[in-house]
């Protein structure tokens, strides 16, 4: 399983945004490889965050040759004050299975 972090301090919005965003966001779900997702806020920092969970890297890789996401990354400093990406193999989750997620299977 491979994770995609996508942490980042968001300016402003506009309608080209959420356009994008929209479809990025629809690409990634109905793609085969995905396998759901997680979201947060850090309101003392200011950012927010993403977390895509993919079966393999072929997942992460349909979403970075997409074309919105290549046409958002070339314009991120309309609506980003900063970004960082985080991938990882996902080797081992463990937990006393209270919370249904992707990584319990």
């Amino acid at each position: 399983m491979i994770s995609a972090t996508f942490i980042f301090k968001q300016k402003k919005s506009d309608s080209e945004f959420e356009t994008l965003d929209k479809s990025i966001e629809s690409h990634v779900e109905n793609h085969p490889e995905y396998l759901g997702k997680d979201s947060w806020v850090n309101l003392e920092q200011g950012t927010m965050a993403v977390v895509y969970y993919f079966k393999t890297y072929l997942g992460l890789e349909s979403l970075k040759t997409y074309t919105d996401h290549k046409s958002a990354k070339s314009q991120y400093s309309k609506w980003y004050a900063g970004y960082q990406v985080i991938i990882a193999e996902v080797t081992k989750t463990y937990g006393d299975g209270g919370i249904l997620h992707v990584t319990n299977s």
